[in-house]
């Protein structure tokens, strides 16, 4: 069997193989039996209708259409191994180039390839982040305000209570055709003073201005939205606000004390306070090493190079399109409301969202892959075990654990969670390496080798005392 290989810039390899006339009439024989079978064709037993009959009842263009497939599950593999490729994933009929002799043209996607390019001059130093007394406090400080209650109050507002206002606001120089209503009797609840990011609606600092009024009071005044407002539509510019207060209630806080840490499940005061610290440390901690990793990363990926197949993008912006959808689903969206919310085409999202973020994945996964292979990292089979277990219990204590069974069996479960299970502990470990490397907590080669250097130029000195 003849064949020509090309490799091309997609990382695929194009090939070019040449059939033997009597192997191809071969195959158009067995594709004439198979319609035959398939077919009922008077005065004939199934698969005893002779070529003839067959083509002209259907045609040579069917019979040559059945014998390729045929053909190509047959020598597919042969042409893999004579061309010495190893394939990522199935290949694909680009083009029947002639059919005397016939000729077939494939594209055949490659496994990935990455030269890493030293690795272990990356630099990078990690800073563990802390946590500060404020916000320790701010913390604990809206979990007693969850907890606090309100008691209207005939007096003016002051700083801390409860206000109810009803708003309305109008642009000042709304554009042309523009509704200049952008608010209409909208009910607003507030706690003046409070700096909370997310209370500040409709813009920072507009409770101050609510100091000092009863129910029953009004209030104007004006405020002009900065070039970079998280509202969009109001971005420089001035829009005009009237209040109507309709009632302040002062907020009554539990003490912090031992009783108000057992409303919430704790022992005492302090164990709260201790489990509040460890859930900013965490917090921090993850997003401090997400924007690390993304910036060693990058250093990383700019001394690599790295190729992949267009297949394994594909199959990458599948996978995080799934997960997208499964996030939504759990906020009782789907993808098409999603994408109608948000005024966006499929395919343009795909591109400018999706696409993006699987090639970053892609260049991560394999670095980390390839620097797991080159410091042979290894699981420790009782740490494993016991992640395992633990995964095990909590899936098994999920909502959805009896949906799962229904799709998947046990060993197959348990399967599927054993390998993510590995996955996660082995990408863990290198992370940790790469950290280690970059943080400069473990010697490089180079650098232990001067070491011993050092060391064999000492010990030589001391011997020639």
């Amino acid at each position: 069997m003849k064949f020509e290989k090309k490799t091309k810039d997609d990382h695929q390899v194009e090939i070019i193989t040449e059939i033997n006339p009597e192997k191809y009439s071969h195959f158009k024989a067995a594709a004439a039996r198979k319609i035959s079978l398939e077919s009922k064709i008077p005065g004939f037993r199934p698969g005893k209708a002779p070529y003839d009959i067959i083509k002209s009842i259907y045609g040579e263009e069917l019979i040559e259409e059945r014998a390729i497939e045929l053909l190509i599950n047959d020598i597919y593999p042969q042409i893999l191994k004579d061309a010495e490729i190893k394939p990522y994933g199935p290949g694909k009929l680009d083009d029947v180039i002639s059919k005397d002799p016939l000729k077939l043209k494939f594209s055949v996607p490659l496994e990935p390839t990455i030269e890493i390019g030293d690795y272990k001059s990356i630099r990078h130093k990690y800073k563990k982040p802390t946590v500060n007394k404020d916000e320790i406090e701010s913390v604990i400080q809206k979990l007693q305000l969850n907890y606090a209650s309100a008691e209207e109050v005939e007096r003016p507002s002051e700083n801390g209570d409860l206000i109810t206002v009803q708003i309305n606001a109008f642009l000042t120089k709304p554009d042309e055709n523009q509704n200049p209503h952008i608010l209409k009797d909208t009910p607003h609840q507030v706690i003046i003073g409070d700096t909370a990011e997310e209370e500040q609606f409709p813009y920072k600092g507009f409770s101050n201005l609510l100091v000092n009024l009863s129910s029953g009071d009004k209030k104007e005044f004006s405020y002009k939205y900065p070039k970079d407002s998280s509202f969009e539509n109001l971005r420089s510019k001035e829009v005009k606000f009237e209040v109507l207060v309709e009632n302040v209630k002062k907020l009554i806080k539990p003490d912090l004390d031992d009783s108000f840490a057992s409303t919430l499940g704790f022992d005492s005061y302090q164990s709260l306070k201790e489990s509040v610290i460890k859930q900013l440390e965490d917090s921090k901690t993850e997003d401090y090493d997400n924007q690390y990793f993304n910036e060693v990363f990058e250093k990383l990926g700019k001394k690599a190079k790295i190729h992949f197949p267009p297949q394994m993008l594909e199959d990458e912006i599948e996978e995080m399109i799934k997960n997208f959808e499964n996030n939504l689903a759990r906020q009782n969206l789907d993808l098409e409301t999603y994408l109608k919310i948000n005024n966006l085409e499929r395919e343009v999202f795909v591109e400018k969202e999706i696409k993006p973020a699987a090639i970053k994945k892609l260049q991560e996964s394999l670095i980390i892959e390839e620097i797991s292979r080159q410091e042979k990292i290894e699981l420790d089979q009782s740490e494993l075990r016991q992640e395992f277990t633990r995964n095990m219990m909590q899936m098994q204590a999920a909502p959805n654990y009896k949906k799962l069974q229904k799709e998947f069996t046990i060993k197959r479960l348990s399967n599927l969670l054993a390998m993510q299970t590995a996955n996660r502990l082995m990408n863990k470990r290198t992370l940790d390496r790469i950290k280690a490397i970059a943080n400069e907590e473990i010697k490089t080669d180079s650098e232990l080798s001067a070491k011993d250097e050092e060391i064999s130029d000492k010990n030589m000195m001391d011997t020639g005392k």
